[in-house]
């Protein structure tokens, strides 16, 4: 308030002082500007007339001195005014008139002066001298008579001491610099920048000189063809100091006057703020007694007035405030205390033991109905600041006390004859009589129990009573409720939901608490990682509802085959169980702890795959599932968790690439196939990014003509370490990692531009294409073929997309829709290895397929083997009665080519014929190629 004081008086006093100090200035000097101006201009004009008088007496003495030095007329003394040296010149003289004149200088001046006839001008000698020269003409050569001007003539000190004391008056041209001063050359340097660029006759500019600021006005002297004169400026300038000099007093006398007027502020200010603000300081410290909860602050005062009313009502608020705090803080670390707990008995007992500190109660008891069966309940109970009791066995609560619970009244007064026909108010009976009071225990519609208090004896319920009760009930309810979901999360955390096992992270943690006691008690824990063998093909045919159900049974069995002391874990499970855990997908472990000997681990994995052996029971479908098993042991496979989880893993997956439906023991030779694996996924993803594959093409013959009537693109891998990679060593991989996408879309381009050339080339042949399930579920698959369709020009019909029996399983869905797309732009499809996958051939009904390819598998026993030649007549029997050619494959004998050309095959594949080769040789093939002409023997059987 006294900085307000202070700012109210000294702003406007300053604001003033200062406006009015800039206008005087500006007064004062504006009129130094004015009066500068106007002496510049009578001053160069007084100085110009004396020039030309002095310009006038030298012409009319030239008129006198024509001829003067000639024998015929000497030249006589002559001294004109204003001239302190004269002199005549002729061509090759001097006269000296007056003074000694210097020839050489003379004759200097008279070059420096661009005379016209009759003409005079004003010449700056060397030595900064006014010299006036006037040409006489005389016949044919001009004569010159030069003066040397005295400079107290044009401007002497008498004219000085008609300007005012402070003004310096100096005659300058911009060649020559200051050439007339008063006592100072200071204006030489200081002022000669700002006059050079003055363009105007006449004007003002400033300087810095002899420790002060100038204001000064100059005058140009006019020139004219009579007499020439080299830029004269005459040029008065008056310090600031000298200016301003009236504002001294001013200057004095101001901050005085202020500093006077701030006391006489300051001492009023300070009087009126001791008679306001310290009243307002005492209730400010008040205040900030409430900011640190001190509600024992008392603002006392005695003024009289207002503020004394003031101070006495923020002492009764200060108390009924801190009186309202206990009460809330008390509250608060009861709610904290009841919502902290997710236990329903330490949530009861922590509300009774709570429920003191916030009312007076003799007895209380809070009742909790059971989630299972809402008629019984489980009462706990206090006698005053006693123990807290709670019943052994649930009580059945009767429809009375059921009706009192369920009530919507949020507080009910029972009376005291009502409380023996009330089993859960028994505790709180009392041969005294009184009533109690019941607080439904309700969160939304929900009901969870009732709180039921007894008041001491004289003790009075305040009006806050009910709300605090029914607030404290409340919070038990939320309380409880938090218990339930936080129960729910606990399950969704570390359980699986589909199978109700432990998942990842609690399979996670009990194997780490198995470790930890295996360490201590010197003991073995293995880890059995199980995965079912080909469950994605489940998946695909049956559907993911089946494929759940499938997961629950295997769960089922899983748990049913381990012995009885090797029971799942559960929350608060015993040590010494085994633990079956579900990692996702159809992945599951078992933890093996305690182990005395590590062949128990290949015992209980022996006894899981003789469980698989019974078929599962899906709905109307029986499946067999077999499942691969890697084994880990404790601490000869790995001391750290995660190492033995990853070498289980690499044992299951040997087991899988050693056919399956058996179990592994982990052996360090399996991680380095691993990283072998691993490198080789590696080596994969740059080769496609490199681009070292390339295609080979093997000729499929007509049996009948001996002739080519198509091929099979085939992929190779160039690797520049390893060479030729065969397909069997990376196409597998590259479907697992999501490479095949790729790979897939640069085989089709190369493929169609290969069958491009040869329709270009007039050659009817059909070019086989293999495709996977994964570029099928590429959601991208059918427009990349389109497009490639349309940038190669190639025709369809020239073009067979080869699919396995395994995509074709689903006659709907994503690779389903995929299909009849390509279908509708006219691919043709075959199925590839015929006979080696599932046998429903409800699939070749479903889908556009043109063919039949018979697995070499079948092939490779012709003719011998009756079993392989009966299976291959019912193919090409089929492949008849559906219209459908039949394609084998693997054909390397005559034998074998004859037997299948005999039942019906007309088209084949294998070495016998070529093997895959590059575009380039495969063209040099159908160029030389044999006809190979095949006759079945008559006394050979079809199948024999």
């Amino acid at each position: 308030m006294l900085a307000i004081f202070l700012g109210c008086a000294l702003v406007p006093t300053l604001i003033i002082g200062t406006v009015s100090y800039r206008s005087v200035r500006g007064q004062l000097t504006d009129q130094a500007d004015e009066r500068l101006a106007t002496l510049a201009q009578f001053a160069g004009r007084t100085i110009y007339d004396r020039l030309i008088l002095i310009e006038d007496g030298f012409r009319k003495s030239g008129e006198t001195l024509q001829g003067c030095g000639t024998p015929d007329l000497p030249c006589a003394d002559t001294l004109e005014y204003g001239v302190t040296e004269l002199a005549l010149i002729r061509a090759h003289s001097m006269t000296g008139l007056s003074g000694k004149p210097d020839e050489a200088l003379v004759r200097r001046i008279i070059d420096r002066g661009m005379l016209t006839p009759n003409g005079s001008a004003l010449v700056i000698g060397t030595d900064r001298r006014l010299a006036l020269v006037h040409r006489i003409e005389e016949g044919t050569e001009p004569a010159f008579l030069v003066g040397w001007i005295d400079t107290q003539f044009l401007w002497s000190n008498h004219d000085s001491e008609a300007l005012p004391d402070p003004v310096r008056l100096t005659l300058w041209t911009p060649a020559d610099g200051a050439l007339l001063l008063d006592d100072s050359d200071s204006l030489i340097g200081s002022a000669g920048s700002s006059l050079r660029v003055a363009r105007s006759a006449t004007g003002t500019f400033r300087w810095s000189g002899q420790g002060d600021t100038h204001r000064a006005a100059y005058w140009t002297l006019p020139t004219s063809r009579r007499l020439a004169l080299p830029g004269l400026r005459l040029v008065l300038s008056e310090a600031d100091s000298d200016v301003l000099a009236p504002m001294a007093d001013f200057e004095r006398t101001f901050p005085p006057m202020l500093a006077a007027a701030m006391l006489v502020v300051l001492v009023v200010g300070i009087n009126q703020i001791r008679r306001r603000v310290v009243p307002l300081d005492a209730l400010l410290q008040g205040s900030r007694g409430l900011a640190e909860q001190n509600f024992a602050t008392r603002v006392e005062l005695s003024s009289g007035d207002e503020i004394e009313e003031l101070a006495d009502s923020f002492n009764v608020m200060a108390a009924r405030v801190g009186q309202h705090l206990d009460t809330l803080k008390t509250a608060a670390d009861v709610d904290r205390a009841v919502l902290s707990l997710v236990e329903r008995g330490r949530i009861a007992e922590t509300a009774l033991d709570r429920l003191p500190d916030l009312v007076g109660v003799e007895a209380s008891s809070l009742t909790l109905l059971d989630s299972a069966d809402e008629t019984a309940a489980t009462i706990w109970s206090r006698d005053g600041l006693g123990p807290i009791s709670r019943t052994p066995e649930p009580v059945i609560l009767s429809d009375r006390e059921l009706a009192l619970i369920h009530s919507r009244n949020p507080r009910i007064a029972v009376p005291a004859d009502m409380l023996p026909s009330l089993p859960f108010a028994e505790p709180l009976f009392h041969p005294g009589g009184g009533s109690i009071e019941i607080y439904p225990v309700r969160f939304g519609d929900d009901v969870a129990g009732a709180l039921a208090l007894r008041r001491a004896p004289g003790s009075e319920a305040s009006r806050t009573d009910p709300i605090q009760i029914g607030h404290l009930a409340d919070q038990v309810a939320v309380a409880l409720g938090n218990a339930r979901m936080v129960d729910q999360v606990r399950r969704l955390a570390f359980y699986d939901g589909l199978t109700g096992l432990p998942n990842r992270i609690l399979s996670k943690e009990r194997l780490a608490q198995a470790l930890i006691r295996a360490e201590r008690q010197n003991c073995h824990v293995a880890v059995c990682f199980l995965d079912l063998d080909q469950f994605s093909s489940i998946n695909d045919s049956l559907g993911h509802d089946l494929g759940d159900i499938l997961i629950e049974r295997v769960a089922k069995r899983l748990l049913a085959t381990c012995r009885d002391s090797d029971t799942v874990a559960r929350l608060g499970c015993p040590a010494e169980t085994v633990e079956v855990a579900r990692l996702g997908g159809d992945e599951f472990t078992i933890v093996l702890p305690d182990l005395d000997d590590p062949q128990d681990a290949a015992r209980v994995a022996r006894r899981v795959l003789d469980s698989f052996r019974e078929p599962f029971r899906l709905g109307t479908h029986e499946v067999f599932v077999s499942a691969s098993i890697g084994i880990a042991v404790y601490p000869e496979d790995g001391r750290e968790l995660d190492d033995l989880v990853k070498n289980a893993d690499v044992a299951m997956y040997r087991a899988k690439e050693e056919g399956r439906s058996a179990y592994r023991m982990f052996s360090p030779s399996m991680n380095a196939q691993a990283v072998t694996r691993m490198q080789l996924e590696q080596r994969l993803r740059r080769a496609v990014e490199a681009g070292e594959f390339g295609l080979v093409y093997q000729p499929i013959v007509d049996l009948d003509s001996g002739r080519v009537s198509g091929a099979e693109a085939l992929i190779r891998w160039n690797d520049p370490e390893r060479g030729v990679v065969s397909p069997a060593d990376f196409i597998a991989l590259s479907e697992e990692s999501g490479l095949i996408v790729r790979l897939g879309e640069w085989i089709l381009r190369q493929a169609c531009l290969q069958a491009k050339a040869w329709q270009t080339e007039g050659r009817a042949l059909k070019l086989g294409i293999n495709l996977s399930a994964r570029q099928l579920q590429d959601q991208d698959f059918v427009t990349t073929v389109r497009t490639t369709l349309a940038e190669t020009d190639v025709d369809p019909a020239g073009l067979v997309m080869e699919l396995t029996e395994s995509v074709l399983m689903k006659p709907d869905g994503q690779v389903a829709d995929a299909i009849r797309s390509l279908a509708a732009l006219g691919l043709a499809f075959s199925v590839d290895d015929f006979g080696t996958g599932y046998s429903s051939l409800s699939y070749l009904k479903h889908f556009p397929v043109s063919s039949l390819k018979i697995d070499r598998a079948f092939v490779r026993h012709l003719p011998e083997d009756r079993d392989y030649a009966a299976i291959t007549t019912a193919i090409v029997a089929l492949a008849k009665a559906m219209s459908l050619e039949v394609v084998a494959e693997g054909v390397e004998t005559e034998d074998q080519a004859r037997f299948l050309l005999d039942l019906g095959c007309h088209r084949a594949q294998g070495y016998l014929f070529g093997p895959p080769v590059s575009p380039e040789e495969f063209a040099k093939f159908l160029n030389g190629q044999a006809h190979l002409l095949l006759r079945p023997e008559p006394e050979q059987s079809p199948i024999g």
